[in-house]
């Protein structure tokens, strides 16, 4: 615990930093981010993942995105990372196409965190404080509250630790937070709490998502660069959720 209570009085400064200055303070932690994610996933994966393509492609997108993402760079990214990975895997040996983890490994850590970027670009500061402090809420919540009162299991197969009582306490802590967050930014109480209520479920989902994935591959964290923590996509799954879904909505309702 201590170690946990250090890490985030160092770090969460360094990222509250990032995302109140955004421009190029926040591109180069974002590409941090997403670079050490990209690493971690790497060394999860193991035995035939290609590491060339998985920094080429899944920087290439966040870098995309920095200069403005259009319908076109789209699919010129899509054309040639798809491209990428079937030649690198026709030259890599044999079997190497029934390795998805490649394409996971792009999918899944460059293209989410890259929405990090383009929230905060897009919609702004208020609206990356709402995604990052409803995921915050809902972890504290869920571990406080699952620590306190959990009794059922949510998925023990998953992840053995998580009850179904610190999901609901990690839900109600995330609309604590969206009543605060509605009534001093003068926004539509009902709307925010819908949404903080959808983006709590996902956060979950995406906490479930990569314990699911560490289980897989049989190790505990994903890294040890944040000490208490584990490693970056432990840290960040939640998020990587998130703010995808809430540039969803954000997109269908402004």
């Amino acid at each position: 615990m201590a170690q946990r209570i250090m890490t985030a009085i160092i770090g969460i400064p360094i990222f509250l930093a990032g995302v109140y200055f955004g421009g190029t303070f926040w591109k180069i932690t974002v590409f941090f981010l997403i670079l050490v994610g990209l690493l971690e996933f790497a060394r999860m994966a193991g035995p035939g993942i290609y590491l060339d393509y998985l920094l080429v492609s899944g920087l290439s997108f966040l870098l995309i995105t920095y200069s403005g993402i259009t319908g076109s760079k789209l699919l010129i990214w899509l054309a040639s990372q798809t491209i990428y990975y079937v030649v690198r895997a026709s030259f890599g040996g044999m079997h190497n196409f029934s390795n998805a983890f490649n394409l996971l490994g792009v999918l899944y850590v460059a293209v989410p965190l890259s929405f990090l970027w383009i929230v905060r670009s897009q919609f702004g500061l208020v609206w990356t404080i709402f995604g990052v402090g409803v995921t915050w809420l809902t972890d504290s919540g869920a571990y406080f509250g699952g620590s306190r009162y959990g009794k059922r299991k949510l998925v023990p197969n998953i992840s053995p630790n998580k009850t179904v009582e610190g999901s609901l306490w990690g839900i109600a802590s995330a609309l604590v937070g969206a009543v605060v967050f509605a009534v001093s930014t003068q926004k539509p109480l009902g709307l925010v709490c819908l949404l903080a209520l959808i983006l709590s479920s996902v956060a979950q989902l995406g906490d479930l998502a990569e314990s699911s994935f560490k289980r897989e591959r049989a190790v505990k964290d994903s890294g040890s660069l944040l000490p208490g923590h584990g490693g970056i996509l432990d840290r960040f799954d939640s998020l990587s959720f998130v703010f995808p879904m809430l540039f969803i909505f954000l997109t269908l309702l402004f």
